[in-house]
């Protein structure tokens, strides 16, 4: 894998996976507010569970691991390599 910003791909496989499953989750979780009976939406949910799940928490827990430092660290390469490209 290519160090941080150097390719196409802007995050590390751990944080694209979490921030995957954050949106996939979050877009399950409101259509449960206004839809909390719906099958197909528990059906969603069951499957992000069987196939995700697992490996989006290994991927939560490597990025807890981080330092407040190394956080930071990141943040500013995510953020200095955006700009670059919206400049571009």
């Amino acid at each position: 894998m290519s160090p941080a910003g150097t390719g196409r791909q802007l995050l590390d496989a751990d944080e694209a996976r979490v921030a995957r499953a954050s949106r996939e989750l979050t877009k399950i979780a409101a259509a449960l507010v206004s839809r909390p009976m719906d099958r197909d939406l528990h059906e969603q949910m069951r499957a992000f569970l069987d196939r995700e799940s697992e490996a989006s928490l290994a991927s939560w827990d490597v990025l807890l691991q981080r330092t407040p430092d190394q956080l930071k660290e990141r943040i500013s390469t995510v953020l200095t390599v955006q700009a670059l490209r919206r400049a571009s």
